[in-house]
C-alpha cells in the first residue's frame, strides 16, 4: 500500500533534503569512499524505504529520522558490496577468463595432434 505525503510545506521538504544531502556529504568524507554515489528523496513514492540504482540513493521516507536511518543503511550497503563483492566478481572473471584461455589451448593443441595423425 502506497503512503500518502503528510509533510506537504515546501520549507519543510527543502530543510530534510538538505539535510540528506549535507549527511551523505559526511559519510563520503568520514569513510572516503563512494564519492561517486547522489542521492534521490522520493518521499512517499514507494513502499520501500530506500534503495541503490546505480549510484544513487534513493530514499522513500518522509519522516526525516527515518529518512536518515534509511540514508545511512543504503550507505553502508553500497559500500559492503562494492567493496566485497565488486573485488569478489572481479576474481571470479579473471578465472572464467583463466580457465577459458588454458581451454583454448588445450583444444589447439588436441586439433594439431589429430590433424597431425590424419596427415
Amino acid at each position: 500500500m502506497k503512503r500518502t505525503l503528510r509533510c506537504s510545506d515546501p520549507n519543510r521538504q527543502s530543510a530534510i533534503l538538505s539535510r540528506l544531502q549535507a549527511d551523505l556529504a559526511f559519510l563520503k568524507q568520514r569513510f572516503q569512499v563512494a564519492q561517486e554515489l547522489e542521492l534521490k528523496w522520493l518521499p512517499d513514492s514507494s513502499e520501500s524505504s530506500g534503495e541503490v540504482i546505480d549510484r544513487t540513493i534513493y530514499i522513500y521516507e518522509e519522516d526525516e529520522a527515518r529518512a536518515l536511518d534509511t540514508l545511512r543503511h543504503e550507505f553502508i550497503e553500497y559500500i559492503l558490496s562494492t567493496e566485497l563483492e565488486t573485488p569478489y566478481k572481479r576474481i571470479i572473471n579473471k578465472l572464467i577468463a583463466a580457465f577459458e584461455e588454458e581451454m583454448h589451448a588445450r583444444k589447439e593443441r588436441l586439433v594439431e595432434r589429430l590433424r597431425e595423425l590424419i596427415s
